[in-house]
């Protein structure tokens, strides 16, 4: 009986979790552990879905163990997208629900170790993937005496 009331006492004190907003915010797990975060309307966005494979090959290179966890806020084609992708580079993916969680970010990549990276964010990291191509319009100069007489 002793098991149970101890159960009830626990549940009735609050979380035993060591700063559970922070772990609501990065989908369980610590922010000194998140190499890479990605804001939930970034994460939808088809350029970012084409260049994710890359960055994560290019993040499995420096950061042997990653993990990936989605929002459950994502589409589901989206969500299923991102797990092929990190499976097929043997990264565990999961779709993390949590009640009372209120994350802007749509993915966070992390390692199991502390890495304590200033710049997580993905438009940080890649603002030429989100930013979009300006084309250069070459502007022929014409000098005075062809805008005089026109050829």
């Amino acid at each position: 009986m002793t098991s149970l009331e101890n159960k009830v006492l626990q549940c009735a004190s609050g979380e035993k979790r060591l700063n559970p907003d922070e772990l609501r915010q990065y989908f369980g797990t610590y922010a000194e552990r998140v190499v890479l975060a990605v804001l939930l309307e970034d994460a939808e966005k088809k350029i970012v879905i084409e260049h994710f494979p890359l960055i994560l090959k290019k993040l499995l290179a420096v950061y042997p163990n990653l993990s990936l966890k989605l929002s459950p806020n994502l589409s589901d084609q989206t969500q299923f997208t991102y797990i092929r992708g990190a499976q097929t580079l043997n990264i565990s993916a999961t779709i993390v629900d949590e009640a009372k969680a209120h994350s802007p970010y749509g993915i966070v990549v992390h390692s199991d170790k502390a890495e304590n990276l200033d710049k997580i964010l993905f438009s940080e990291l890649y603002p030429d993937i989100l930013a979009p191509k300006q084309t250069e319009q070459i502007v022929e100069k014409r000098g005075f005496f062809t805008k005089l007489f026109g050829k």
